[in-house]
């Protein structure tokens, strides 16, 4: 379905934002999956999913365990596509050094406005998930804008213009890296896709502004045969709690099915509590 109005159906619909990029109009496309019993005067939180660098919404939308969760009537998804100036079936997320001149942040601006005119959504509950470059984006997002009460940057840490932000309001971060990322290493510092604080510094940035307890709670987890270890922040302003995550021997993704299984439901768990 594509539709500009208030008019959704049970399953994937698209709209169109017309956004000015370089001084011209261009429609970029946005994918908004609802559950199979979708009724348009309920109220369900909301998720964006950002995909990662020359991805498309898609990446995520037809993602088997996202799919389960919405279809279980947990939240509505909302899959922008990113740009890329070249005009090749590929989008970018603008953190700065992308292949892309668009300004990401008013176009998400312009999507939530485009969702305020859908009762459905419940905007009191927005949440937003990124991969890799999408992961840059909803940090980007978080330090630009008070649309999310939570956000899962996954496979990526804060860049460091980013960490440079104060964030206009607190919320709460749940934040996954891989032990051997060559792509966004653990450790920070300049890689192939931009400059990065590390994990850890990254997770203490958004606790330090959002005045947590200054020392981190430690938890050993296993995730089908993945190895990981949580660290979190509690007591954070506003209830809102700060967590990073270290999946061990691996590297830009999980590579589990299991795994992202399990990823997917807890990130909606702790989304859930804020």
């Amino acid at each position: 379905m594509s539709t500009n109005d208030t008019d959704l159906i049970p399953g994937v619909n698209e709209i169109t934002i017309d956004h000015t990029i370089n001084g011209r109009a261009v429609p970029r496309s946005v994918y908004i999956r609802t559950p199979p019993t979708y009724t348009p005067s309920a109220s369900y939180p909301i998720v964006f999913f950002f995909h990662g660098a020359g991805g498309s919404g898609r990446d995520f939308l037809n993602n088997d365990h996202i799919v389960e969760l919405i279809n279980d009537g947990a939240f509505i998804g909302i899959f922008p596509n990113g740009h890329s100036d070249n005009n090749r079936n590929e989008g970018f997320w603008n953190l700065g050094s992308e292949p892309t001149s668009a300004d990401d942040v008013e176009f998400v601006n312009l999507i939530m406005e485009q969702l305020e005119t859908i009762p459905a959504m419940n905007l009191s509950k927005s949440y937003a998930i990124g991969f890799s470059n999408g992961a840059g984006m909803v940090n980007l997002l978080a330090k630009s804008t008070s649309h999310f009460n939570a956000i899962a940057p996954l496979f990526s840490q804060q860049i460091t213009s980013t960490g440079a932000l104060i964030p206009p309001r607190p919320l709460s971060v749940y934040q996954l890296n891989g032990e051997f990322d060559d792509i966004v290493p653990l450790a920070g510092g300049t890689s192939a896709v931009g400059t990065f604080l590390s994990a850890e510094n990254s997770a203490l940035n958004w606790a330090n502004n959002f005045n947590c307890q200054p020392q981190a709670t430690q938890e050993n987890l296993n995730w089908h045969n993945l190895a990981l270890q949580s660290h979190t922040y509690n007591n954070c302003d506003a209830g809102h709690t700060i967590k990073y995550i270290i999946a061990f021997d691996t590297g830009h993704g999980l590579g589990s099915y299991q795994a992202d299984q399990l990823l997917f439901s807890d990130v909606w768990q702790f989304f859930e509590q804020h």
